[in-house]
């Protein structure tokens, strides 16, 4: 029985359960703010946030102590893959990355069974959505609370033209048929599945907001976001 996933390998590939004391933490946050030289008052002058802190104490299972250590070491070296997609008990998937390795000790005498933790930082988010617009754009309502999130946009170029705005980024000399793909999540911007950041005035990858979202293109777009809770 699987309890938790690691990149779609369940927990039991590696004879592994997540303990119920495992946790995850909430997202951190930096604020910054313009006080006068006197009174209270102050002003808003912005916010970042970041990833979580995600602990998992977990037994491992084997049918000998090399075979649990075996596990063990398995277990280890998916989860330092960087990063990780975890699936939780809590019905969340995470983007995060490992950043400790706790002390493994033998939970039996027999050492068939050990006992272990990891630590990770990343972020909570659902399934990938894929919303289609019409040709000229439009608006699409984002799901998610965190206030950025990225997202994949493609299109296909209808008709070439010297300039073609897509997204609120400029291209430039298209030509009918091109697949244009500005790939926030991967952080890629591609024409026809080769490198093209050059030909491109991109100064900031494309985030959609919670709620709705307003773009534009000549021509029908697909766009691609992970919905990103807070």
């Amino acid at each position: 029985m699987d309890d938790f996933y690691v990149d779609a390998r369940g927990s039991s590939e590696f004879g592994a359960r997540l303990l119920a004391s495992y946790t995850v933490g909430g997202p951190s946050i930096t604020r910054s703010r313009v006080q006068p030289g006197a009174g209270l008052r102050f002003v808003p002058a912005g916010s970042q946030i970041g990833l979580r802190q995600i602990s998992l104490p977990v037994h491992v299972f084997g049918s000998s102590p090399r075979d649990a250590q075996q596990r063990k070491s398995a277990l280890d070296a998916a989860l330092l893959a960087d990063p990780v997609e975890l699936a939780l008990p809590d019905g969340f998937l995470y983007t995060a990355s490992c950043d400790e390795i706790g002390e493994v000790t033998e939970y039996t005498p027999d050492g068939c069974i050990l006992a272990g933790s990891y630590r990770l930082s990343g972020f909570r988010h659902d399934l990938l959505e894929t919303v289609h617009l019409p040709a000229g754009g439009g608006t699409m309502w984002a799901k998610g609370t965190a206030p950025d999130m990225e997202c994949r946009i493609t299109c296909t170029v209808g008709t070439a033209a010297d300039s073609y705005l897509m997204a609120g980024i400029l291209w430039v000399s298209v030509k009918a048929g091109d697949v244009l793909v500005l790939d926030g999540i991967s952080r890629k911007v591609t024409r026809n599945g080769e490198n093209t950041l050059n030909q491109t005035d991109l100064t900031q990858w494309p985030l959609l907001a919670p709620g709705k979202n307003v773009l534009t293109a000549p021509d029908a777009l697909t766009v691609e976001y992970y919905p990103v809770w807070l």
